[in-house]
């Protein structure tokens, strides 16, 4: 009975010693599942964000892209700056207004979207990132076309400085065809298959966050 006595300690210490190890076994394993879902958690928040804005950017283009423009004939100009302008003139600029004003909402996503590419790049490193950089180069492009075109139309300018061609590859960036015609509109197709290879790296974080 003795010896007995003696060992009971013994399997005592053997017993807190496996509990403790399965207790920590199992607080790094929970450890390990937290940190999951917190990951994923992050990724889904960031990944709905990202496309909630490049949708809204997709909006904006198609916005600006619009081939009909309203503008009053007068532009918002001080008077001062209007009286030494022709009928011609003052409809150019208050076009360039139009178009001024309707690029603020592309601004807008623009904005959005520089203010997240931080995250983006920390969460998911570059390939993302290089995803929206061509994105935003067609942002540039529509922009330029649009400058190029405005510019084109400026009245007392020399017409020679702007070809048929010139003209026409800027128009064809600057105004969306019809929808009988969508499939020859070369720029919405680039911007799709931009928009579609970011949806590609994004989506599954949305649908991995339901499987934890």
């Amino acid at each position: 009975m003795n010896d007995i006595h003696e060992f009971i300690p013994l399997i005592k210490d053997i017993a807190l010693t496996v509990a403790a190890i399965i207790t920590s076994y199992l607080g790094f394993k929970g450890l390990g599942t937290w940190q999951r879902q917190l990951k994923g958690n992050t990724e889904y928040d960031l990944a709905k964000r990202l496309l909630r804005i490049i949708y809204e950017l997709r909006e904006a283009i198609a916005y600006v892209r619009l081939p009909f423009i309203q503008y009053l004939l007068e532009p918002d100009l001080p008077e001062e700056k209007r009286e030494g302008l022709s009928q011609r003139e003052k409809e150019w600029h208050a076009m360039a207004q139009a178009y001024e004003k309707k690029w603020e909402h592309i601004s807008k996503a623009q904005t959005a979207l520089q203010n997240i590419s931080f995250e983006v790049e920390v969460i998911w490193g570059g390939e993302v990132e290089e995803k929206l950089v061509s994105l935003m180069k067609l942002v540039i492009e529509l922009s330029f076309a649009i400058q190029e075109n405005l510019e084109a139309r400026r009245p007392n300018l020399d017409s020679k400085k702007f070809d048929a061609e010139e003209n026409k590859r800027t128009n064809e960036i600057m105004l969306a065809r019809s929808p009988a015609e969508a499939e020859k509109d070369e720029y919405k197709k680039r911007l799709v298959a931009v928009i579609s290879s970011i949806e590609e790296e994004l989506k599954p974080h949305i649908r991995q966050y339901y499987y934890y």
